[in-house]
């Protein structure tokens, strides 16, 4: 039996499709969620998928024990349970993989005792359905958490056709929305576009993804890790994180052709893989003498070698108008990484960016963009170190992870009835900062 601590105010069980030892931003923004929800003196317990990142196909380690499997991870009790893997992603497969799990963690919670709130966090949005169902059967307070518009962005993107399938899904938004007792996000926008389809009463708050400033203190000097990671000399821009078709990547080819025609000494690293990953690097390869390298995925610690490295870092999304209403994770970690960002997200994102004066905006996937940009901070070094200390200045005063979940625990609290009233005051002080 899984329960909660003695003594803690609330126990929170969370599901979510994403957690650790998987690695990414949105695993790496649950464990920080729920390092917080410890840090304030509750419990916590999670239910998440058997890890099968990126491959599709369940880790060695986890396939044995049954369907599910109880582990502890950083002293949190987390519940694996598996899933209809399968690594060909078709629309049947697809939706197979998201609904075994809803099954699966539904019966993984009946294990866990004593839960005063339930925090279902999406994509996909069917964990919504696995939150409001266990949410039920605890007689608990039920929370979703939005990290994308689904299905909004998916008919953006060309994955799903408007029609019956597209209607169903914004259906079953809105019923999820309408069976919360209260909905977070991750930006101002989201926040806007849920209240016109959540309840007037649901209350809904930010909960941005934020970072780990911590995670990005490099102690190598820039010049051996150019050396180690072998990424040249002259100034580098690196994109580390995947390279999917939301990321809007293929520009980078466009605008090396640009740099090698113009003679900008200049060099861009890709380090990450993803779906859109084999067709930007074939095309790529059909030019000579391009100052672009493309190399696999790594891990967090590495990640911020290659930043720490770099003259400045890559915060692409594509030109998709829907992606204006999102601040990708990177976004947070590259500033503080302390190098000068060159972003091609319109919005909220460029919002932060000038606030912060932290580095370039250029229009999303125009190659001109990135190549004046990267020229005018070749022209400035010292301009441009110090757009990087202004923002990693800024996003640990404003966006670090741990205030972030300091805010979800005192949200939570409040619909638990648990608030103390040094915690709503410190709430409402977060939340003016954060708005």
């Amino acid at each position: 039996m899984v329960s909660s601590g003695g003594g803690s105010l609330v126990h929170v069980l969370v599901i979510s499709q994403y957690y650790p030892p998987e690695t990414g931003g949105p695993q790496n923004r649950l464990l920080s969620l729920v390092r917080g929800i410890q840090a304030e003196g509750h419990s916590v317990t999670v239910i998440t998928e058997k890890p099968n990142y990126p491959t599709g196909v369940i880790w060695d380690d986890y396939r044995d024990g049954g369907l599910i499997v109880d582990r502890t991870y950083e002293e949190v009790p987390v519940r694996y349970c598996w899933i209809w893997e399968d690594h060909h992603k078709t629309t049947i497969t697809r939706i197979r993989f998201f609904l075994s799990f809803v099954v699966l963690s539904i019966v993984a919670s009946f294990r866990v005792k004593n839960v005063d709130a339930v925090v279902a966090s999406s994509p996909p949005l069917f964990v919504g359905l696995s939150g409001w169902i266990v949410s039920r059967l605890k007689r608990a307070r039920f929370v979703f958490d939005v990290r994308d518009l689904w299905p909004d962005v998916a008919i953006a993107m060309g994955e799903l056709r408007p029609g019956r399938a597209a209607r169903i899904g914004k259906w079953l938004e809105r019923f999820i929305y309408r069976k919360a007792h209260g909905i977070t996000a991750v930006t101002n926008s989201f926040c806007e576009a849920i209240r016109g389809d959540a309840p007037a009463a649901t209350p809904i708050r930010r909960v941005t993804n934020g970072t780990v400033p911590e995670d990005f203190v490099v102690s190598e000097s820039r010049e051996s890790l150019r050396r180690e990671l072998s990424i040249g000399s002259g100034f580098v821009a690196v994109y580390a994180g995947n390279v999917g078709l939301a990321q809007g990547i293929e520009h980078f080819v466009d605008a090396a052709i640009l740099m090698r025609d113009r003679g900008i000494d200049a060099r861009m690293v890709v380090v990450g893989d993803g779906a859109a990953k084999e067709a930007i690097v074939r095309r790529a390869a059909t030019y000579q003498d391009l100052n672009i390298e493309f190399r696999s995925r790594v891990g967090l610690k590495e990640a911020a070698r290659y930043m720490a490295a770099a003259d400045a870092l890559l915060v692409p999304l594509s030109a998709t108008p829907i992606f204006t209403k999102f601040i990708p994770s990177k976004l947070f970690d590259s500033m503080a990484a302390g190098k000068p960002l060159l972003l091609s997200v319109d919005g909220e994102s460029r919002t932060i960016l000038e606030d912060a004066g932290a580095g370039l905006w250029y229009p999303a996937e125009d190659p001109e963009g990135l190549v004046d940009a990267i020229a005018q901070l070749q022209r400035a070094p010292a301009a441009a170190e110090a757009m990087g200390s202004r923002g990693r200045t800024y996003v640990a005063h404003h966006f670090s992870r741990e205030s972030q979940a300091r805010i979800l625990v005192r949200f939570l609290e409040e619909l638990t009835g648990q608030s103390r009233p040094d915690a709503v005051q410190t709430s409402q002080h977060q939340l003016k900062e954060a708005s």
